[in-house]
């Protein structure tokens, strides 16, 4: 990605982007380019390909800090997990001031003259990666694997935990709560562009200040929060982010004001309550998995709380493809397509709060969790059905993601299209 051409811009001229489409004059219309979509297949098929890589080194450094968080005491652990997520979004600082401030220039709807490109933010991310992997190499000591394992058996593991009912309960959890959780609206980024007018170094920096705050979120709910009520707090923390982000987005949508501020400063606040009710929510992991299956325990953890994601974008799409909410539809900025982004905001919110529903799956705190595996309940039935629906789901995500790159599916309402002619 590094090396592969971009193509030319959709907007040859940026200042185009705010203009309505139906008062572009012939001359304005032939500068733009309607095939970018199209030049970015490449991109998102090796994008898919990094991805696995990376759920692939998760899983197993989320395998080793399960193990650690193990061996704390029961009144600290989760310690070791938090901080693990505290450096991660220092990663995400450093990320986030890459593009803001990298990414800039006027063809990407920035101030500055000059940017580092695409190509440039792919050259940073080979080098980072080549030297993580030369410091793991030269840094981590492993003991040498003397019996080979099979992974037929290795299989059949992970298929018997999927039968432990306390699994079933906090994979359901995840998904179910995920699932509904990031069900969105289509055209929030359009919005942000458009309406509010957010310049990409101001919403870097907003990254970067959610970074901020998320890290020192994290930091609290070590020092007080591990002994917290789990169930409560991810419905009063959800409820809460929920609220705040009822100001920002309604005052937009209807202009009753509209700055690029009010519109990012906001949901920094509702960072707050998100963070520590995502944080509480993941410390059941450690209190149920096993000795010696540990990163296959987190690997499927992690992978159901990330297929939620992309099913929940399913949704998102098919849903808001019966609104007209379109980019072109957002530039005539009037009564009715205002109208039209309410009712998906509206649809968007319910599924939010129907999410909180599935926190009955979650335990109260750590010793509910252990009782319940001491237990030891099982169930192949509802075992089996989990499998199934998660394959499912994962199977029809990446069919309806794959139909939305190509323009023959793409217009397909199951791709997120409004109808194919």
């Amino acid at each position: 990605m590094a090396v592969l051409p971009v193509g030319d811009p959709y907007y040859s001229d940026p200042s185009l982007s705010l203009v309505n489409p139906a008062l572009l004059t012939p001359e304005q219309n032939a500068t733009i380019n309607y095939d970018a979509p199209n030049s970015g297949r490449a991109f998102v098929l090796l994008l898919i390909f990094a991805n696995l890589g990376i759920v692939i080194a998760n899983s197993a450094s989320g395998g080793l800090l399960v193990e650690l968080s193990m061996r704390e005491p029961e009144a600290i652990r989760g310690t070791a997990q938090t901080m693990v997520w505290v450096a991660d979004m220092f990663g995400a600082i450093i990320s986030a001031a890459l593009i803001g401030f990298g990414l800039n220039s006027s063809a990407f709807g920035g101030t500055f003259k000059h940017s580092i490109g695409i190509h440039g933010v792919m050259w940073v991310c080979t080098v980072t990666s080549l030297f993580t992997t030369l410091s793991l190499w030269y840094n981590v000591t492993e003991d040498k694997v003397k019996t080979r394992l099979s992974f037929t058996t290795e299989l059949r593991k992970i298929y018997e935990l999927m039968h432990q009912k306390v699994v079933i309960q906090i994979l359901l959890f995840q998904f179910f709560k995920n699932l509904f959780s990031y069900v969105s609206v289509t055209a929030a980024y359009p919005i942000q562009s458009v309406w509010a007018k957010v310049t990409p170094l101001n919403s870097s920096i907003a990254s970067i200040l959610g970074s901020v705050i998320s890290a020192i979120v994290f930091t609290v709910v070590v020092k007080f929060g591990l002994g917290w009520n789990w169930r409560w707090i991810v419905v009063i923390t959800s409820l809460s982010s929920i609220i705040i982000d009822l100001f920002p987005t309604f005052f937009t949508i209807w202009d009753v004001y509209r700055s690029q501020w009010f519109w990012l400063g906001l949901p920094l606040i509702e960072l707050i309550p998100m963070r520590i009710g995502f944080i509480v929510a993941n410390y059941c992991m450690v209190e149920i998995a096993d000795i010696g299956n540990e990163a296959a325990f987190y690997g499927l953890l992690v992978s159901v709380s990330t297929l939620a994601s992309p099913f929940s974008t399913v949704i998102t799409k098919n849903v808001d493809a019966n609104f007209d909410i379109d980019f072109a539809y957002l530039q005539a900025d009037d009564k009715y397509v205002r109208t039209e982004v309410t009712y998906a905001y509206i649809f968007a919110y319910a599924c939010k709060i129907f999410a909180l529903f599935f926190v009955l799956l979650l335990p109260r705190q750590k010793v509910e969790t252990q009782e319940l595996k001491r237990k030891g309940e099982k169930s192949r039935l509802l075992g089996n059905i989990t499998l199934v629906l998660l394959v499912f789901v994962f199977v029809w995500s990446i069919m309806t993601n794959l139909m939305s790159i190509y323009p023959s599916t793409a217009c397909l309402k199951v791709a997120g299209g409004s109808g194919c002619p």
